[in-house]
């Protein structure tokens, strides 16, 4: 029988497929291009995914990958930048991205029931997701996916294809 967190892991590590193809070809100055009003620029659906994915890796006792000076930029609540200067190097949010959500697999995976059924302390979303095993499995799946989409959303009316070009 497969546990919530075993598929959960295993949506994960397909979602992490896509991501490589949407994440490639994109370069620095693509950090804080917003394509039309109110999109969320690259840099920030990235880093925003390292910080929540952080923060997933960090409910299940791992140490930050994260610089505490992402938190500020990228956490929930937190508007993008027009300044590519105020990011990381692209580079850099896709290497982080990836040793994350690889990581943050992992851990989840590795979680003793105790944890898995502590209160998720992201107290927003407690009341649906009561458990910090639920919302470890929410940030690998729905969340991880929804933020992709915004990313496709965003190389399209970028026009950057998925091949890279511009």
């Amino acid at each position: 029988m497969t546990t919530m967190t075993e598929a959960a892991a295993r949506q994960c590590r397909l979602e992490l497929g896509a991501a490589i193809g949407l994440m490639r070809g994109l370069h620095d100055p693509h950090r804080a291009v917003e394509p039309q009003a109110g999109m969320k620029t690259a840099g920030w659906i990235i880093g925003h995914l390292c910080a929540t994915g952080d923060y997933g890796r960090k409910i299940c006792g791992r140490a930050a990958f994260c610089p505490k000076g992402w938190r500020a930029k990228f956490n929930p609540g937190t508007h993008p930048s027009h300044d590519a200067a105020e990011y990381p190097p692209m580079t850099e949010l896709i290497d982080t991205f990836n040793r994350i959500y690889t990581d943050l697999i992992d851990g989840a995976l590795a979680q003793d029931d105790a944890a898995r059924n502590a209160p998720n302390p992201f107290t927003p979303i407690a009341s649906d997701l009561p458990t910090a095993g639920e919302f470890v499995a929410y940030l690998m799946t729905g969340h991880l996916a929804y933020h992709l989409g915004q990313l496709q959303a965003w190389r399209v009316a970028a026009g950057v294809s998925r091949a890279g070009g511009a």
